[in-house]
């Protein structure tokens, strides 16, 4: 069976973070199992409510609750002595995307109901927790998801037996990631795909666990991407990227016909907070460059001795701010946009 090594990382928290003594992945219902009527009535009334809700009528679409329990699969399964954890998890290298952002979040959802229904129907008498963890969810996305949390959790949960969770990006480090290798310190056990390759990269010192902890951090070995030689580490690569940015921003907005100016002109007459990206055509056309904008663009997305300056993010199609700079190039243009008014 295939393990993915999100599942496998995510298995391995449970059992080593959450202390789960029994975990699963890839668990799934079997048509052999009996299912008490009392459950099944209940779960019909909330599979009722699920299709009669404003925001998720369309998650399940035209799908029966006897086909969405038959395709129940989740990710990971986990019980202590408190909880059952019932985890989906994504990872997705350019960002969490199952289709644009609505369709995206709509998968999501579908993801988290079909779990709490199993729950209800195999599991009545546990508290729970439906987690969706993803490591890299682009930030509209991000917000978008975050939103129908809320909804989840008001419409469906119940504090003291359902939560639903959702853990991404910074968090997903910080919550998942980091306690789940921190845990190898004082446990031999690597049986586990995801804790194999933790020790596997410690052999090399690409993960120094023997070094003890730092603000909550593992010591980490990092390394400097290529043709970098002016940052020792990753670290100071960031830290001297921004700098480069801060200092070379005002010219940059003092002369328009620069081209790296000219590409952020655009970008930023383009750009809608709401939406959080704008889209790679749209910003070649606004552009109106040519042939040139490409080459231009790339080193404003690529760190580099010799860039102009990272300020993008691109994941396909979708150009971001660098987070790392968005506040300060955002700040920095509406100041020079209310001067100009003045």
């Amino acid at each position: 069976m295939k393990i993915e090594i999100g599942e496998s990382l995510l298995q391995s928290y449970l059992k080593n973070v959450k202390k789960c003594i029994v975990t699963q992945t890839n668990w799934r219902t079997a048509s052999s199992w009996k299912i008490e009527d009392e459950n099944l009535r209940k779960i019909e009334s909330i599979y009722d409510r699920i299709q009669q809700h404003q925001d998720f009528s369309d998650v399940f679409k035209s799908s029966s609750l006897e086909q969405t329990i038959k395709q129940a699969e989740l990710d990971v399964v986990g019980i202590n002595n408190e909880k059952l954890y019932l985890v989906e998890v994504a990872f997705h290298e350019r960002g969490l995307q199952y289709g644009e952002r609505l369709e995206t979040k709509d998968r999501v959802c579908k993801k988290l109901l079909r779990a709490y229904l199993i729950a209800l129907l195999f599991f009545p008498n546990y508290k729970y927790e439906i987690m969706f963890a993803s490591p890299k969810v682009n930030p509209a996305t991000d917000k978008t998801i975050r939103e129908y949390f809320t909804i989840l959790n008001n419409d469906f949960s119940d504090k003291e037996k359902v939560l639903f969770s959702y853990i991404a990006n910074e968090e997903f480090e910080n919550d998942i990631l980091v306690p789940t290798i921190e845990s190898t310190l004082s446990d031999s056990d690597s049986s586990e795909l995801f804790l194999r390759s933790v020790k596997m990269l410690d052999l090399f010192n690409m993960l120094n666990l023997n070094a003890g902890k730092y603000d909550n951090h593992i010591v980490r070995k990092t390394f400097s991407p290529k043709n970098t030689s002016s940052a020792n580490d990753g670290g100071d690569l960031i830290q001297s990227e921004i700098r480069k940015v801060k200092n070379r921003l005002p010219g940059w907005f003092s002369r328009p016909d620069q081209k790296n100016s000219k590409i952020l002109y655009a970008y930023l007459s383009l750009y809608d907070s709401s939406v959080g990206y704008v889209l790679f055509r749209d910003l070649q056309q606004k552009a109106n460059m040519g042939s040139v904008f490409k080459t231009n663009f790339d080193q404003m997305v690529n760190f580099g001795e010799k860039n102009h300056g990272k300020i993008f993010e691109s994941e396909g199609e979708r150009v971001y701010l660098w987070e790392k700079v968005k506040d300060y190039v955002l700040e920095l243009y509406d100041s020079i946009r209310q001067n100009r008014t003045v």
